[in-house]
């Protein structure tokens, strides 16, 4: 046997782990689930990830964890914050990236959302970075020796002072690099915090700064818009009465002596960063937390495991439809479950973030699902630093970004190489080689070409290590499919289009545009060899076709769009309004305009709640009515005092559907900024801009402040002009067939059949009921049965009545469940692990799932998990699977993955119907060999 095929039977792989598999249910606890999958793989010497993923009675819980040996002479953790300077915030991914030995990162210590300032401590290789800013006993501190002992404690009251060594006067600094508008303090701003102290806040009447360098006193001002900090000194920004020391007992060549004490002592940590509560002590959950911040919310934590060689760091998502997070005792138990004896919860929320190296990838990314959409401005983190040295390679991953291709299409493939040590090598693709078997196709550096079907494992062999990629060649399409079918792209613009084909059991594999023949009109662009729309410099509009083996699709394209300023703040054009009723504030037109002479300014106070806190401009007359629908919506706002909030807007459609846009995720820039948002097509016309907004949910970032509004626009895209052909799809299932053997039957399919009260419904009811006893020998109702119907039919019903069961025919299964609240676990948790295990023990040759309402999941990772239960089923068992589901307005059968969607048409969907277009029905052919279908009319002409 040759070695390479021999390795694709008996490997396995010790780097690089996945598990899956279903679990018994136990109510409202997150470590027995219905479901979980778990992935884990080195990412470096001494840094384990791992992934689990499960699915619970309270929804999916998805934990990101990177394991951090302490006994590795190469591994290290690091104080993250930006380099330039504490004073400016930065992404988890840029503070990552200042420094290339860091492999890993999550997101540290609760932060001023206004201001620039951590709440707990900060400590680097010894030196007091920044000072608590909080009630000690509240706010616990994550802790590294120098000897590299992790530990978690609530530190003791730190003195910081200046002694004045000529007036013998001692200034006590209440913190160290934090910016505050506390009207009675003394900070200590040093080279860490930046280049400058920060300007005067507004609510401050007026403050004092004292400018040292090399322990003299050089100069003593009042603070204005920020004084230069001396690289070899310091600045003292003072308040009140500590304002009032400075000028009674400094002065200009002062001897100074700074003077600074913690418990623990700083100067014995590595490194130290703020949190929040321990949530694990001696690995037990507290049963009341010093910092509790309750409800089900992203988290980070960090853990410490009992002999202290092991650190845990752990993000847990959440404010997804599928994520709904955890509560601070749910995170303990998540700590304790991963084998932490002490761990502490970090900032969460939007701030929850994990990035790091992929094993065998020279550029790190974010692994968990961050709830914002987009990575947060933060002050701290904490960084895994790996020091390993590049050694001999030690093993070769190989991946593709689709796992299904066409035959005659092509597939890039990509290899990652790793050494001992974890650490990515680079790849020279003219030193692999290529092997396959399953299928048959030609390989030109890193192109595969299939050139016949079939289930290929396609080998690399590099260096004499192996790696094996398992690939579904599928043979012909019978549809074309081009992503957005509707395109509206700025003039010079660029918009990615997804090419996907798919056959005729429903397996789609993406194209590239080299496999697609473009006819572009030559006055809208052209498509490039990335598969991107670049527009063309003038507005226009027209259609894109494409073709691939003799099938069509087509885009409808504008280029460029129309902006109107819908309204300049020249006149007052709306109130202040705000929830809770305990936030208060002020709308008004102020002279500070962006363009003409004066603008709108919003302000507030979010300090009296810890509520979701929203501060509202609700505009004059209900709001700003469009008649056609804008694209987008965007303003100039002016964010000195935005707090770090967020900025929505408010929409209405005409049937009242309201929906809310993100205008900026944190308000955290400095100046004037034009923020913009895309407004939903989905909206009905007219549409009605009803507020606009700042909203805080965090209920740590308190503060007041004020934003300006300016200048706030609608862009309406350019007119869409052509016709688009329909593109007809053949499905071979959908043809006229009849039983052929003993356990051949045909049964009758409907959506609901309710509401019948007219002549012409009694005369609909009467016909389905001939229909179906003369030609079928089963119905599916997908839900309510009218009694007139019911007490019709002389053959035996399935009916979606929102119970779960099974119900045996011949060689086919029928199950029904209930998704009426569009959710499984939401409609009835229990039938989640009965139908798991039915389709597990099922030897039917076919399977009918039947479902009351459409098949439409508020939580997309639990539609995800039923319908991949079902795709096993088709591919491990060979069994034809169909989902019936109601609450059609019309009969649909997709193919997916190998299942067969079926969309049922409810009765009667009005009263006004043309009975010999619109009454349908459908009957289903069952042979041992293949399910038919046909889509009939009950009356014809």
């Amino acid at each position: 046997m040759q070695g390479w095929k021999k390795w694709i039977i008996t490997s396995t792989l010790a780097i690089s782990l996945t598990s899956s598999g279903f679990l018994m249910p136990v109510n409202a606890d997150w470590t027995q689930s219905l479901y979980e999958e778990k992935k884990e793989e080195y990412i470096s010497s001494g840094v384990k990830h791992e992934q689990l993923l499960r699915f619970t009675d309270k929804g999916w819980v998805n934990v990101n964890v990177m394991r951090i040996n302490l006994q590795d002479n190469f591994t290290s953790l690091d104080m993250l914050f930006n380099q330039n300077g504490l004073g400016t915030k930065a992404r988890l991914s840029e503070l990552a990236n200042q420094n290339p030995q860091v492999i890993g990162a999550i997101n540290g210590d609760f932060f001023n959302t206004k201001g620039a300032a951590t709440l707990g401590p900060i400590v680097k290789d010894g030196e007091l970075v920044s000072t608590p800013y909080y009630i000690p006993t509240q706010m616990a501190v994550f802790n590294q020796s120098k000897d590299g002992t992790p530990f978690i404690n609530y530190w003791a009251s730190e003195i910081v002072g200046i002694m004045n060594k000529r007036s013998i006067t001692f200034l006590k600094i209440g913190s160290i690099n934090k910016e505050s508008d506390y009207g009675d303090t003394a900070i200590l701003f040093t080279p860490a915090f930046g280049g400058k102290t920060p300007a005067l806040s507004p609510n401050l009447s007026g403050a004092v700064e004292m400018v040292i360098e090399d322990n003299v006193v050089k100069e003593i001002n009042y603070a204005k818009e920020g004084t230069t900090i001396p690289q070899n000194g310091s600045v003292v920004f003072a308040t009140g009465t500590f304002a009032a020391l400075i000028e009674s007992s400094f002065a200009v060549g002062d001897e100074i002596e700074i003077s600074a004490s913690t418990n623990p002592d700083y100067q014995s940590l590595a490194l130290a960063m703020g949190g929040g509560a321990v949530v694990l002590k001696d690995g037990v959950v507290p049963t009341i937390f010093s910092h509790n911040i309750t409800g089900n919310h992203p988290r980070t934590a960090i853990g410490i495991s009992r002999d202290n060689k092991e650190v845990i760091l752990v993000t847990v998502d959440g404010r997804t439809a599928s994520y709904t997070g955890v509560t601070q005792k749910e995170l303990g138990e998540i700590m304790a479950y991963l084998g932490a004896q002490q761990a502490i919860n970090l900032d969460g929320g939007g701030s929850t973030e994990m990035l790091l190296r992929p094993l065998g990838d020279e550029n790190k990314k974010i692994v968990n699902t961050l709830s914002d959409g987009s990575e947060r401005r933060l002050m701290n983190g904490i960084g895994v630093v790996n020091t390993a040295p590049q050694t001999a390679i030690a093993g070769v991953k190989l991946q593709t970004q689709d796992s299904n291709v066409f035959v005659n299409t092509s597939r890039q493939l990509e290899i990652k190489v790793y050494d001992k040590n974890y650490n990515p090598l680079p790849v020279d693709y003219s030193r692999v080689k290529w092997h396959i078997t399953g299928a048959a196709g030609t390989f030109n550096g890193n192109i595969f070409r299939p050139t016949a079907p079939g289930k290929a494992a396609i080998v690399a062999e590099y260096d004499g290590k192996y790696a094996t990629l398992e690939m579904n060649v599928l043979d012909q399409p019978v549809n074309l499919k081009l992503s957005p079918n509707k395109l509206f792209v700025d003039k010079n613009g660029e918009r990615a289009i997804t090419m996907t084909a798919v056959d005729g059991d429903g397996y789609s594999a993406t194209l590239s545009s080299q496999d697609i023949n473009f006819e572009v009109p030559q006055h809208l662009g052209h498509i490039d060899q990335r598969g991107f729309f670049k527009a063309a410099s003038q507005n226009g509009s027209g259609i894109i076709k494409g073709t691939f083996k003799g099938l069509e699709a087509y885009i409808q394209v504008a280029v460029g769009s129309q902006e109107v300023v819908i309204d300049d703040f020249e006149a007052v054009n709306g109130s202040f309004l705000s929830y809770p009723a305990e936030v208060t504030g002020t709308y008004e037109i102020a002279p500070f305009p962006k363009s003409g002479s004066s603008a709108g300014t919003l302000s507030y106070d979010f300090t009296t709640t810890d509520a979701t806190r929203a501060a509202y401009l609700e505009f004059n007359n209900g709001g700003i009515r469009f008649e056609k629908p804008p694209a987008k919506i965007g303003l100039w706002v002016y964010g000195n005092e935005g707090g770090g909030h967020g900025l929505k807007a408010k929409l209405v459609g005409a049937d009242g559907t309201a929906h809310t846009i993100n205008l900026a995720t944190a308000i955290d820039w400095s100046g004037w900024k034009y923020v913009e948002a895309p407004v939903p097509s989905t909206l009905k016309v007219p549409v009605v801009l009803e507020r606009i907004y700042v909203v805080e949910t965090n209920p740590l970032a308190k503060g007041t402040g004020r934003i300006y509004m300016d200048g706030l626009t609608v862009s309406y895209p350019s007119n869409l002009d052509g016709t688009v052909p329909q593109v007809p799809i053949q499905d071979a299932r959908n043809v006229s067939e009849s039983p052929k053997g003993a356990n051949s039957y045909k049964f009758f399919a409907h959506g609901a059949v309710s509401g019948i009260d007219t002549l012409l419904d009694q005369m609909a009811v009467t016909k389905l009921a001939q229909l179906s006893n003369d030609n079928a020998e089963l119905n599916v109702f997908t839900s309510t049965l009218d009694s007139s119907l019911k007490d019709s039919l002389t053959k035996t019903v399935v009916l979606g009545d929102g119970n779960y069961t099974a119900v045996k025919h011949k060689n086919s299964l029928f199950v029904q469940l209930d998704n009426r609240k569009s959710s499984l676990r939401e409609s009835n948790v229990q039938q989640w692990t009965w139908f798991i295990n039915t389709i597990k023990a099922a030897e039917s040759k076919q399977i009918f799932v039947v479902l009351p309402k459409p098949l439409s999941f508020s939580d997309p990772l639990e539609e995800k998990l039923f319908k991949d239960t079902l795709t096993k089923a088709k591919q491990e068992k060979n069994i034809d699977v169909w989902v019936l589901s109601g609450g059609g307005s019309d009969f649909t059968v997709t193919p997916q993955n190998g299942v067969r969607y079926v969309t049922l048409k409810d009765y009667p969907l009005q009263n006004d119907m043309d009975i010999f277009t619109q009454l349908k029905y459908m009957v289903f052919t069952v042979n041992d060999d293949k399910v038919t279908y046909e889509v009939l009319p009950m009356y014809t002409k």
